[in-house]
């Protein structure tokens, strides 16, 4: 219970600490944010352009005392050379990247027992295609030790590990300009939309001294996560299976079912929010963030599985959800396509 009332007060002051620079975030969108990271060190931030995505990664890893990088992605990259680098023939040198520094530096931290924590914000990431240029770590990311989740550079040979203490972010825009994401990425992330009502852009926030950050150490993580041997996941399952298996029967006829590891995504998030959210509401995110995202698509029998996933939601008082599958209900009247983002196109063959 300590470590518990431990957490809740540094991420307490994280949500002050954002919300002194101006922004209107609510307490729920960072701590699920929070979780997100705690669940798996890869999260996905959608919107529209300027709702403050990349603020709220620099500003919540700036008040936990993270190390934190920012990578601009651009539209021209086809490999992960050109996040990791490549062997210039050349000069018969390696040309390193940012990306690779903040890789070694979290992995001597790792090895030395450090309690520093690293978050790479890949800013803009659908500009280009991820599953070329960050293929290594959508594999890696399975492993469940380090010494599974390698990385070998190219040119080089040179073997390199996903350390714990390294998490990324990848904030995303959905327009004719960006990608789509395939499932291999949506079933490795969470992906947290970021919305703005008229409220929220026109609301009179007085940017205030920020509180002194509240240091999240990587042992402090390690305290408060919470993984798939922990005891309590059995029960946790237990309360959730059944309305799971609801959801999974309604969407197999149309092809947008689920696997294991979303079923075991979802099931370790409700885990690991308690004592920051009720156990409904995170199923409810969770619904919305894993689930949802697969599904897009035209026509009247998409039609028919929105409404019966609307009537369903609300019923089970799953409003996150609800309200997402109204929207896009609405955008399939509306434009005869739809998907989990605005101004999302079908997804062309990579």
């Amino acid at each position: 219970m300590e470590a518990s009332a431990n957490e809740a007060a540094k991420i307490d002051n994280a949500i002050t600490y954002i919300q002194s620079a101006g922004f209107t975030f609510s307490d729920e969108m960072v701590k699920n944010y929070y979780i997100c990271l705690k669940t798996k060190p890869f999260v996905i931030l959608a919107g529209m352009s300027g709702t403050g995505k990349t603020q709220v990664t620099r500003l919540f890893s700036k008040s936990i005392g993270a190390h934190y990088s920012l990578i601009s992605v651009s539209s021209s990259w086809t490999s992960d050379t050109d996040l990791l680098g490549y062997w210039d023939k050349e000069r018969q040198v390696f040309v390193e990247t940012r990306f690779v520094q903040v890789l070694r530096a979290a992995l001597l931290a790792y090895k030395k027992g450090a309690k520093d924590l690293f978050v790479i914000c890949l800013d803009e990431m659908n500009l280009a295609r991820v599953e070329r240029y960050f293929a290594k770590f959508l594999s890696a990311m399975e492993g469940l030790y380090v010494e599974d989740r390698k990385i070998v550079l190219d040119g080089t040979g040179e073997v390199l590990y996903w350390p714990p203490n390294l998490f990324f972010v990848g904030t995303v825009n959905m327009d004719e300009t960006t990608y789509a994401f395939s499932d291999k990425v949506l079933d490795r992330a969470n992906s947290i939309e970021f919305t703005l009502t008229v409220d929220d852009l026109f609301n009179e926030s007085v940017k205030r001294i920020p509180p002194e950050p509240l240091p999240l150490s990587f042992q402090d993580f390690l305290a408060y996560r919470r993984d798939l041997t922990h005891p309590e996941l059995r029960e946790i399952s237990k309360r959730w299976r059944g309305e799971l298996v609801a959801i999974w029967k309604m969407l197999e006829p149309y092809n947008f079912q689920f696997g294991f590891r979303i079923r075991d995504e979802i099931e370790l998030y409700i885990l690991n929010a308690q004592g920051l959210l009720d156990e409904r509401t995170a199923f409810d995110l969770q619904v919305k963030q894993k689930i949802l995202p697969k599904i897009l698509g035209r026509g009247d029998s998409l039609k028919m599985l929105l409404m019966k996933l609307q009537d369903t939601f609300a019923d089970k008082k799953l409003k996150y959800s609800a309200r997402k599958i109204e929207e896009m209900k609405r955008r399939l009247i509306l434009d005869d396509y739809t998907g989990y983002y605005p101004g999302q196109k079908p997804r062309q063959a990579v």
